[in-house]
C-alpha cells in the first residue's frame, strides 16, 4: 500500500534518513524498532505529510505522490497518531475526537451532533474506553488521553495509519486495549506502522519489522516462531539482552525514616503507615485510577490531599503548590513531556536550568557563562547526545529530551525525588542509563518514589514496591525480583482476596 524508496532527510548538518527504502502493506502491522534519534518518527512524519524529504520517492498504490501536507495525506487515506499529546485539554473527548474529521463540507453548515456522537460511540467502543464523551479530556488520565489521542486518527477511517510511540504512555490494561485494536485494524485490512523501542509489543502484534540505526535501515524481516525478544535485541543493539536488574549498592540508610505516608487505607482494613529511609527508591504500582497518582499529587504539591498525612524529615509536609514543595527539597517530573515538561520554544540549556537558576545568578541577574558551563556539563554527564546547548530542546529525540528533564529534577532534588514514567519512550541502553541516574541519586542519600506503568522497570529498580488497587494498597514486596510479576499482577488487578498477601498479613 506504501512504498517509500532511497528517502534522506537532513535538519542541517543532521542526516535523519539516508536512503531509506521499505514497503508497508495492507493487513499488516509493521514495526519500525530502532534506538532514539534512529530516523524512526521521521518516516511516520515524511509519509503523514509533515515533513517534505531531501530526496526520495513515495508509492501509494503503486502511484508516485507529492504528500506535501497532512492534509494531503488525509485525502489519500493515511492518519498519524504522534508520540507526544496534541488534545485541547479545555475541550470534551468528543470534540477532540472530531478535530479534523469533520463531515461537513461548506462553511457554516451546522454540526450534525446525532452523527458525531454516533461515530465518537464507535471509536471509543473500538479502544474500550468508558468515558462521557462530554467529559473535558483534560479531566482524564494521561493513559485514558493517550488512547483518545489514538482515537483521533482512528476517527480518519484509515486506510493507513502510524503509531509514534503509542504505548509509552499506557499502563497493562490500556496497553491490551491498544493491542487489540492492532489486531482489529489488521482483520480491517489496515496497514499499520507502529513505531516504538518496546521489544515486547514488536513480539505481541508485528508481521514484518524494520531495523533502523543512524538514519539507515540495517535490518527487515518477517516475524516468525523462531524470532525471540532476544534475538530481536540481538539484531537491534548487536548485543545480548540482559533483563534490568538492580544493582549492588550501598546507600546510607538512617534510623529514622525520610518521608511517612500515613491514613492510606489498606486491603486488609489495617491502616499501616508507608515509611521511606532516605536513600531508599519505593514504586507505587497499579493501573489507571488506582489511587497512587493522587500520593504523586499530594507530594509534589500538584493537588493538596488532605485525608493524608506526610512528614517529610521531621515536619508535617502538606504543599500546596510545586514551588512550595520544590523549596522544601521536592523535585517532580511529570509524565507527558510535551504537555507537561518542556518548554519547546526555549533551548536545550533553558529547559536544564529551570529549576535550579539561583544558583548561576548574583544580585538577580543570570550568568551566562557559568548557566552553558554547568548545562555543557551536566549534559554530557547525563549521556545527552545534543549539538548545541543553546538550540531548541525540540531538536532532540525524544529520549534525549527526557534524560534532560531528569538531570533537571536530580539537580532540584535535596530531599525527596518523585519520578512519573521516567524512561517514557527511550530505548533500551537509554532506558538502562536512566536507571543508573536514578540509582546515583539514591546513593546520595535522596529518597526516591516513582509510578511507572512499566512493570519490569518496577521491579528492577525498586526497593520496595507498594501495589495498588481502588485506592487501598493491595501488597508490598521488599527486594523484588521477576518471580513476584504473577503476584504483583493478580494485585493490581483485584485477582488476590483482601486479607490473602502474606506480606500485608505480616505488616499488619
Amino acid at each position: 500500500m506504501i512504498k517509500v524508496t532511497n528517502l534522506t532527510k537532513r535538519f542541517g548538518a543532521t542526516v535523519a534518513l539516508s536512503n531509506v527504502s521499505a514497503e508497508f502493506n495492507a493487513g499488516e502491522v509493521h514495526c519500525l524498532l530502532g534506538e532514539n534519534g534512529a530516523g524512526k518518527s521521521t518516516i511516520g512524519k515524511i509519509v503523514s505529510g509533515l515533513y517534505q524529504p531531501d530526496d526520495g520517492q513515495i508509492e501509494v498504490d503503486g502511484q508516485v505522490q507529492t504528500i506535501a501536507s497532512p492534509k494531503a495525506a488525509h485525502k489519500l487515506g493515511i492518519a498519524i497518531c504522534y508520540q507526544e499529546l496534541s488534545l485541547a485539554k479545555h475541550l470534551s473527548v468528543r470534540a477532540n475526537l472530531c478535530l479534523g474529521s469533520e463531515t461537513f463540507k461548506l462553511p457554516f453548515t451546522r454540526v450534525d451532533n446525532k452523527g458525531e456522537k454516533e461515530r465518537v460511540s464507535a471509536v471509543l467502543r473500538k479502544l474500550g474506553l468508558d468515558v462521557d464523551m462530554e467529559q473535558m479530556v483534560g479531566q482524564l488520565p494521561v493513559a485514558q488521553q493517550q488512547l483518545i489521542e489514538i482515537g483521533k486518527a482512528l476517527m480518519q477511517n484509515p486506510r493507513v495509519v502510524i503509531f509514534d510511540e503509542p504505548t509509552a504512555m499506557l499502563g497493562a490494561v490500556e496497553k491490551r486495549k491498544f493491542l487489540d485494536v492492532l489486531e482489529q485494524l489488521r482483520k480491517e485490512g489496515v496497514a499499520a506502522i507502529l513505531v516504538t523501542h518496546h521489544i515486547e509489543d514488536v513480539m505481541a502484534v508485528s508481521d514484518r519489522v524494520t531495523i533502523m540505526r543512524n538514519g539507515k535501515v540495517v535490518d527487515s524481516f518477517a516475524m516468525t516462531p523462531e524470532i525471540t525478544a532476544e534475538i530481536m535485541v540481538e539484531r537491534l543493539t548487536g548485543k545480548k539482552r540482559e533483563r534490568l536488574q538492580a544493582l549492588p549498592t550501598e546507600r546510607p540508610v538512617s534510623d529514622k525514616p525520610s518521608l511517612i505516608i500515613e491514613k492510606l487505607r489498606w486491603r486488609n482494613r489495617v491502616s499501616q503507615p508507608i515509611r521511606v529511609h532516605r536513600g531508599q527508591i519505593i514504586s507505587l504500582y497499579g493501573v489507571v485510577g488506582c489511587g497512587a497518582e493522587i500520593i504523586i499529587g499530594a507530594l509534589a504539591g500538584q493537588a493538596p490531599a488532605p485525608h493524608l498525612r506526610i512528614v517529610l524529615g521531621e515536619k508535617e509536609f502538606q504543599p500546596k503548590s510545586a514551588a512550595q514543595a520544590l523549596r522544601s527539597g521536592v523535585a517532580y517530573l511529570p509524565s507527558g513531556r510535551a504537555a507537561n515538561c518542556i518548554l519547546p520554544a526555549r533551548s536545550i540549556m533553558e529547559n536544564l536550568t529551570l529549576g535550579t537558576l539561583h544558583h548561576h545568578a548574583k544580585g538577580g541577574l543570570i550568568g551566562r557563562s557559568a548557566e552553558a558551563t554547568y548545562a555543557d556539563t551536566t549534559l554530557r554527564n547525563a549521556g545527552v547526545k545534543f549539538a548545541d546547548a543553546s538550540l531548541p530542546i525540540t531538536s532532540l529525540s525524544g529520549g534525549n529530551q527526557q534524560k534532560v528533564l531528569l538531570a533537571r529534577a536530580m539537580a532540584a532534588a535535596q530531599e525527596l525525588l518523585v519520578l512519573e514514567e521516567p524512561s517514557a519512550g527511550v530505548d533500551i541502553d537509554a532506558k538502562a542509563q536512566i536507571h543508573e541516574r536514578i540509582r546515583e541519586a539514591a546513593n546520595k542519600g535522596v529518597t526516591v518514589v516513582v509510578l511507572s506503568s512499566d512493570l519490569e522497570e518496577t521491579i528492577s529498580l525498586s526497593d520496595v514496591i507498594y501495589t495498588m488497587y481502588r485506592s487501598e494498597v493491595a501488597g508490598i514486596y521488599e527486594n523484588p525480583d521477576i518471580s513476584d510479576q504473577p503476584s504483583i499482577i493478580a494485585d493490581v488487578l483485584g485477582q488476590r482476596s483482601p486479607g490473602t498477601s502474606p506480606d500485608i498479613a505480616a505488616a499488619a
